[in-house]
């Protein structure tokens, strides 16, 4: 397309525009005016009314609309009227259409009757987000998809030519991207075929490369006008965020070049669902329309974050004034929710410093520094659900806990890696993290590619779990000591033997079942380990017999008043007087298993397949069932194995400081009925 054409559709009003045609609710009536104040505000001119689910707009299509809906669209026509914007109703009929039916051809006409008759004007068939396939009567009566769709078309253009000669009119077509022709969808040869018939007048809708396509160029758009013999118009699914619900989108309008504005019909944004979240992504579009050659789409962004300033203004809290949120917060704020294949510049230094010190942790430096950011986040986060714009506050508040949560366990991880762990009482299990399609995620890794630039080289490969080896002893007892007070770490309590523990826990396993010796491996090393053993009164009287009488003769059985003794003294004591302890029926669950993970390893769902590699094994081996023992003071521990379908079997010990028994039949467990 020339400039001159360019030029001739921006003043039809066809120049940049927004399409409400994402999943999920409709905007309210409200909400809609707000959406046109700020398009004249930037001067975008075109809104295209095409909510998915809007009953009306696909379902029950065939229908006439009811009055209350009728008076609503008149409304907003004449509110797009009154601001200059261009209004175009889509209708969605592809779902159960009978592309040969009169029947269906007159059920269509008489709903655009009904909108022409409050004032619209412009008009669009949708033919998306369905199977490219034809009904038999169909595929006999036109031989193909693009023959159906066209007929359609042109019918519904030659009723809106007979009412205003300047009506406009798109069709958005079921292949409505480049990896949706690639792959065949509507059958060969579809959009060439749709393109050849359809009325060079009919605009057709295009979302680029993908459906959320993070570029667009110059020479896409020349390839694909030429198949469609029309530049297209873009539904710019950018903003987009119906197919992942736990973020919007802040940043700008990016990763289309300023020619592309002569190589299209229109460029028309789906957005964010939630209307308030969109005051920066339409900001930045009607900049890019305005801009010369050289867009910046960075400058747009900060100069569209500083204008949406005033709608941070915070409730008053009595008679004291609060201190007002920053421009700088915003851009914060933004820059963690920028857009789908890129992070803001602060949130990608922050996801760049989280990695090098998780994975070398140590340096005070950017310790300091990454705490004072996390937790000016997580201040930030708790002022916004003060917000007097309320409408923004509620679009917000399910993101903003979900960023205050992770940024909450980041803080935790850095006290962990520098040696000082604590308590974590804000992620319980099943609370954080949880639900069914959490698990499911667990089980289905899923890798995101190199799309977010600058963050995956500084991530740590995954841990592998692998064989144990003779060398692995050092390793896994450091791994036993950081877990050993209960689960946390345990480094504090034996300062005088280190050791103490795996001489119980870790050594005789290495020694005596190698094959059920298992180790969690990242760079740092070891860090984490599942160990078990097929037969427990058989292991027991193999270490009764072949290890223990070396613990004996190194370690004094501690004398004195036992109140007064170290953990370790009491651990020294143990290797004297064992506890074999194998829980009723011990004939049905005679194998254990135990497992620990290192504090920089727990939370990142290497505990389910660990233990579930652990009990195939076991039952490859014929084990019926298998035990095992958990800290009463361990509530995190007994949740996840809760989650494998272990069962209580009893409880040892004073009431302050239980064991837990619990088992899990193997048949059981390998149906695959108990998932973590």
């Amino acid at each position: 397309m020339t400039s001159e054409a360019t030029g001739r559709e921006a003043s039809s009003g066809w120049s940049a525009g927004v399409i409400e045609g994402f999943y999920g609710p409709p905007w309210t009536q409200a909400e809609r005016e707000q959406l046109l104040d700020w398009m004249a505000r930037f001067g975008l001119t075109t809104y295209l009314h095409a909510p998915k689910d809007d009953p009306h707009h696909r379902a029950v299509w065939r229908r006439p609309l009811p009055p209350a809906a009728v008076a609503d669209l008149a409304d907003l026509v004449d509110a797009c009227r009154r601001r200059g914007i261009a209004f175009v109703w889509a209708i969605h009929p592809a779902l159960d259409i009978r592309y040969s039916s009169a029947d269906d051809l007159a059920a269509l006409m008489a709903r655009l009757e009904q909108v022409a008759a409050v004032g619209g004007r412009d008009f669009a068939i949708l033919f998306d987000d369905v199977p490219g396939t034809l009904v038999p009567e169909d595929a006999g009566a036109f031989g193909s998809l693009a023959a159906a769709q066209a007929h359609v078309a042109n019918r519904v253009h030659e009723w809106l030519r007979g009412r205003d000669a300047a009506g406009r009119m798109l069709i958005c077509p079921t292949a409505y991207c480049t990896r949706m022709a690639d792959a065949g969808l509507g059958g060969a040869g579809y959009l060439r075929e749709l393109g050849e018939r359809l009325a060079p007048a009919i605009d057709v809708l295009w979302t680029g490369p993908e459906i959320v396509s993070r570029e667009i160029t110059v020479d896409h758009l020349t390839g694909v006008a030429s198949l469609l013999r029309r530049p297209p118009v873009l539904w710019d699914n950018l903003f987009a965020n119906d197919y992942d619900i736990g973020r919007f989108f802040a940043g700008p309008f990016a990763g289309r070049p300023a020619a592309i504005r002569d190589h299209v019909r229109g460029v028309l944004v789906n957005p964010n669902n939630e209307l308030p979240l969109n005051f920066g992504p339409l900001h930045t579009l009607g900049a890019f329309m305005r801009s010369g050659p050289d867009f910046d789409p960075r400058a747009a962004y900060l100069w569209a974050m500083r204008d949406w300033l005033p709608a941070f203004t915070l409730l008053p809290r009595g008679a004291e004034p609060r201190p007002a949120i920053t421009a700088d917060e915003v851009i914060l704020l933004g820059d963690c929710f920028y857009l789908p294949h890129e992070h803001g510049a602060e949130a990608r230094r922050l996801l760049e410093t989280t990695g090098r010190l998780l994975a070398a942790p140590g340096r005070r430096e950017q310790d300091a520094d990454l705490r004072r950011t996390a937790s000016g986040l997580i201040a930030l986060t708790n002022r916004l659900a003060d917000l007097q714009d309320r409408g923004l506050a509620h679009a917000m508040a399910r993101r903003l806990w979900a960023l205050r949560d992770e940024l909450t366990l980041l803080l935790v991880r850095l006290d962990a890696a520098a040696g000082r762990p604590r308590p974590d009482d804000d992620h319980l299990p099943g609370t954080f993290r949880g639900g069914f399609v959490a698990d499911l995620r667990r089980l289905l890794p899923f890798d995101p590619g190199p799309s977010l630039a600058g963050v995956r080289e500084f991530r740590p490969r995954p841990a592998i779990l692998r064989p144990a080896r003779g060398d692995d002893l050092a390793g896994c007892s450091r791994v036993c000591l950081e877990t050993g007070d209960h689960g946390a770490d345990g480094t504090p309590f034996y300062a005088e033997d280190p050791d103490a523990l795996a001489r119980i826990y870790v050594a005789p396993y290495l020694a005596l079942e190698p094959d059920l010796s298992f180790v969690l491996e990242d760079e740092q090393g070891v860090c984490g380990y599942v160990l078990a053993a097929v037969d427990s009164r058989s292991f027991y009287a193999r270490y009764d017999s072949e290890l223990r009488p070396q613990l004996v003769a190194a370690f004094s059985e501690p004398a004195g008043d036992p109140a007064t003794w170290t953990r370790a003294q009491h651990v020294h004591r143990s290797y004297h007087h064992p506890d074999y302890h194998c829980p009723e029926p011990a004939a049905e669950y005679p194998a254990h298993a135990h497992i620990d993970l290192a504090p920089r390893a727990q939370g990142l769902g290497y505990g389910g397949p660990m233990m579930r590699h652990i009990l195939a094994e076991l039952a490859r081996r014929g084990a019926p069932g298998v035990h095992l023992g958990v800290s009463g003071k361990n509530p995190r521990a007994l949740a996840f194995y809760a989650r494998l379908g272990f069962m209580e079997l009893e409880r040892r010990g004073p009431p302050d400081d239980q064991t837990v028994y619990l088992g899990l039949r193997l048949a059981a467990a390998s149906s695959g009925a108990a998932r973590p």
